[in-house]
């Protein structure tokens, strides 16, 4: 983040919930019915009256709409009392449709943003109890061949976002090529349990601002920190960004993970090296790029650090 990082915590480890969220599947819509050509109006009534229709059938677990009666189609009774019916399966479709759409908007309700869509800022909310959930399971061993340093992954009760989808991405960034594992000695394994070295929790404004504050840090609702064993990250910085990153997400929360991991190794504050070039992970880029490029990776695709002048 944006604070200088302070002494660590014992390890500690939090037991958490695992949430899990279900979408039904869509079933296909109802099935056309095919009206023979020339069929005369006579006819129907002769078959109607009468004779049986081969190879129609009961729709599975559906009763016959009259009962004793040979069924002249799909729904059951003569084509005069069923024209303006509904098809069944259409019906049943229509149930279903509005059934996935309901699920679909509880399962956004805690962020109200839909896959690739950035919330409404009046819909995150800004505090929450300050418990969290752990995100269970565990990863491999990523890094060079020294010291292995473990963590968990841990998000806040009510906010919406499943504590294994955050764990995914954040193993995804600490085993980039291009992170802190590119000095050859540092390497990282997610726990879900037992001691861990520190914690990646994602907390809303409130509770990041309640932690951070316990060491003397002003996070001001907007920021992340790292204080002790704890990486802090911004529910809203998580999902907004900021203004140089508005259009990519995605990346910003790699910054957000390597600028506070870094703060956790020992890395302090670093300024812009030149106008045009990368700007180092550990600037305070939320503050202004100061004439540097956006860049979220404390390595380049070459392996060499990507640093600038050391900010007292």
């Amino acid at each position: 983040m944006n604070e200088r990082r302070r002494p660590n915590l014992p390890p500690t480890s939090a037991p958490g919930r695992r949430r899990r969220g279900g979408r039904a599947r869509r079933r296909r819509g109802g099935r056309s019915r095919l009206l023979w050509p020339g069929l005369a109006a006579g006819a129907v009534l002769v078959l109607a009256g009468g004779l049986a229709l081969k190879g129609v059938t009961e729709p599975a677990g559906r009763p016959s709409d009259m009962a004793g009666a040979s069924p002249s189609s799909e729904t059951g009774g003569t084509e005069e009392a069923r024209k303006d019916a509904p098809e069944p399966e259409q019906a049943e479709d229509g149930k279903k449709d509005a059934k996935e759409k309901e699920e679909k908007e509880t399962e956004e309700k805690g962020t109200g943003a839909g896959a690739g869509e950035k919330p409404d800022p009046g819909s995150i909310p800004s505090s929450g109890p300050g418990t969290f959930a752990t995100a269970d399971g565990g990863g491999d061993r990523v890094g060079g061949s020294g010291r292995t340093l473990t963590y968990v992954v841990q998000v806040e009760d009510g906010v919406g976002i499943p504590a294994r989808e955050v764990a995914t991405e954040v193993e995804r960034v600490l085993a980039d090529e291009r992170g802190w594992t590119a000095d050859g000695k540092t390497g990282f394994r997610r726990v879900s349990g037992g001691a861990s070295d520190f914690r990646v929790r994602l907390a809303t404004a409130g509770t990041v601002d309640d932690i951070c504050g316990q060491y003397g840090l002003d996070t001001g609702g907007e920021v992340n920190c790292n204080v002790g064993q704890d990486v802090m990250v911004n529910l809203k910085r998580w999902l907004l960004a900021t203004q140089y990153y508005a259009d990519d997400v995605t990346s910003y929360r790699a910054l957000i993970i390597n600028h506070e991991v870094g703060h956790f190794l020992g890395h302090g504050h670093e300024g812009c090296p030149g106008a045009g070039r990368p700007a180092p992970v550990m600037m305070q880029q939320i503050k202004g790029l100061h004439g540097c490029r956006t860049n979220v990776w404390p390595y380049d695709a070459d392996g060499r650090p990507i640093t600038g002048p050391a900010l007292g």
